[in-house]
């Protein structure tokens, strides 16, 4: 899949342009002169583009409105937020024409694909009120899908270069075209072949196709209340494939903008001396943080998200990461803990801290003894949960015999018997989407961090019994990596913690023995293979253990994306400044 990294709004505007659904009146004065308003024009050599208030409104009320309402933008300042949007768009569309115009115009294959988006536009649409009608309750399983979605490496280095793995494609080469049987856009005889499909899939359907069709059709007589406009199906569909239509066809010339100043070298353009000098001043970013301002964000910020850390104080804390499989309580089985666990203390696992009753209970009527064997046999009726990956990706439970100790076995042995920290840590992550419950351990940025202060005591949100495991595991900085506890019974569940290392990564924490505010790394071209190297380790290290993603991966992507969407950003800003602007901001004040 194509990578593209447009100006900002360009890129918004492109994405809410296709997501717009004919659904409900957006105006309250209906009528075709109001919509018709001109609100700003663009004028370049003798060409002038006019952008009406109905365009505005549409862009506002899919994209400004929520910077109004989150971000607290004024009325005003959305409005002419939305309005450059829109004029930033038309720009585009316009230079893209001129690129087109100079190649000849639009290919026979440009004006088929523009002819098939606009078909499966419309079919997009129609799902949308069709899966409105049948529910939910059509899905097979009400569970929440569980995928790992990894990554994609998207360089790599090569003789001291660094090079695209991915070179992106241009959107017609997806397109398969088949010049004898093609439609083309332009022709309206083709656009009612749209029309013919269309009606002929509903047809085809049963009475819930019938109803999202009459449900479409009501959206589209709502939208254009007060035109006076016919409202036969024939003819609201036709102004529906047109408005689709238009659409399609701009966001067709957005991607010829785009292709056009694209970059399609095997060779990026991301220096390895950008990687080193990127870290270098997150490196001295958090050393000032940190050291010389000293700032206490630090013990909460790789508590949350030990990724995110470049610097590394060398004083207090030391923080380590596990890993957590959790067997956890259903429904009917959390019940039957809080009961037992209030029965014996007298409060609900939520109330606060455990209290000390004694062995005979907060009232003397529930024994200590009886309560755990209680427990006991609370715990042993809980049974692993057991995935296996589809040919989507997705993990589907599926049934087994497999018990608790058999699951635990199994993964003390087969991390046993690995042979590198990376083969345990894709095998802890299989453990992950196949056996475990615990949804925070899906896809995270990092493992789960734990603290131990000077004193030894935990530093972390975790529930008591979760914190001392992970402690033991890691034994004061002695522990091995892959390293497992037993069970651990908390009020979720039983869990496996797995020791996945120290927070602050050894490897990267090598390259901060003299840090100041001067610190900086730089590359030789032995570099690359030497292991003690900046590039070398940056290169190889994962920033999540179970995640093959390296520090390079990470820094460079985001220089790629920065330095992109700085050159759109540029030569859209020099495209707009080569057209004179007019607003008539009179002509929609009404609406701020």
């Amino acid at each position: 899949m194509k990578k593209k990294f447009v100006g900002l709004l360009l890129l918004c505007f492109t994405l809410f342009s296709m997501s717009i659904l004919t659904g409900c009146s957006l105006f309250t004065r209906n009528t075709q002169l109001y919509y018709d308003t001109i609100v700003s024009t663009l004028e370049k050599d003798g060409k002038t583009i006019s952008i009406t208030k109905k365009e505005l409104i549409e862009a506002y009320s899919n994209y400004g409105a929520m910077y109004e309402q989150y971000y607290g933008y004024s009325a005003k300042e959305a409005y002419d937020m939305s309005l450059k949007i829109v004029e930033n768009r038309k720009i585009t569309v316009s230079e893209a024409e001129d690129i087109v115009e100079s190649r000849g115009g639009l290919t026979k294959k440009e004006k088929a694909y523009i002819w098939q988006e606009t078909m499966d536009a419309l079919i997009d649409n129609f799902n949308s009120y069709y899966n409105d009608i049948v529910g939910e309750e059509s899905s097979s399983s009400d569970e929440e899908t569980i995928t790992f979605e990894g990554y994609s490496k998207n360089a790599k280095i090569e003789n001291g270069q660094i090079v695209r793995k991915s070179i992106p494609t241009k959107v017609l080469d997806g397109f398969e075209y088949d010049e004898s049987n093609a439609h083309d856009f332009t022709n309206k005889e083709d656009l009612n072949v749209i029309y013919e499909n269309f009606i002929e899939l509903v047809t085809s359907g049963n009475e819930d196709y019938q109803k999202a069709f009459e449900k479409y059709k009501q959206a589209l007589i709502s939208s254009e209340q007060g035109l006076n406009l016919s409202q036969d199906s024939p003819s609201l569909f036709a102004r529906e494939i047109e408005r689709l239509c238009d659409i399609m066809y701009e966001n067709y010339m957005v991607e010829v903008y785009s292709e056009e100043y694209e970059n399609y070298d095997e060779v990026s353009s991301v220096t390895i001396n950008d990687i080193l000098s990127l870290y270098s001043s997150k490196v001295r970013r958090g050393y000032v943080q940190y050291e010389i301002e000293n700032d206490s964000s630090y013990d909460s910020t790789i508590q949350e998200d030990a990724s995110s850390v470049y610097y590394y104080k060398n004083d207090g804390t030391q923080y380590f990461t596990v890993a957590n499989i959790l067997l956890k309580f259903d429904d009917q089985q959390q019940e039957t803990y809080n009961n037992l666990y209030k029965k014996f203390y007298g409060q609900s696992p939520s109330d606060g801290d455990t209290p000390d009753v004694g062995d005979m209970g907060y009232d003397g009527s529930y024994s200590r003894e009886a309560y755990e064997n209680d427990l006991n046999a609370l715990y042993a009726s809980l049974k692993p949960v057991v995935r296996e990956k589809d040919a989507d990706g997705n993990y589907v439970e599926k049934e087994s015999s497999l018990t608790a100790q058999g699951l635990l076995e199994l993964i003390q042995t087969q991390l046993k018997n690995a042979k590198s920290n990376n083969e345990k840590a894709d095998l802890i992550n299989q453990y992950i989407y196949m056996y475990n419950e615990d949804t925070g351990m899906f896809n995270a940025k990092s493992c789960y961090v734990i603290g131990q202060d000077e004193d030894g005591n935990a530093v972390s949100s975790f529930v008591k019994e979760f914190n001392e495991a992970g402690l033991s595991l890691y034994n004061n900085g002695a522990g091995k990596f892959g390293d497992t506890s037993s069970y651990v019974r908390t009020s979720y569940g039983l869990h496996i913690v797995i020791y996945t290392g120290p927070a602050e990564n050894e490897n990267i924490k090598a390259l901060q023995t003299n840090v100041d505010e001067n610190y900086s790394l730089s590359y030789n071209p032995e570099d690359e293979n030497n292991s003690d190297s900046a590039i070398y380790i940056l290169y190889n290290t994962r920033v999540n253990p179970l995640v093959d993603k390296t520090y390079f991966d990470v820094l460079y992507d985001e220089i790629f994306q920065d330095n992109s969407g700085e050159y759109e950003s540029k030569k859209l800003e020099e495209a707009r400044n080569a057209y004179s602007i007019t607003h008539y901001e009179e002509r929609y004040s009404d609406l701020i």
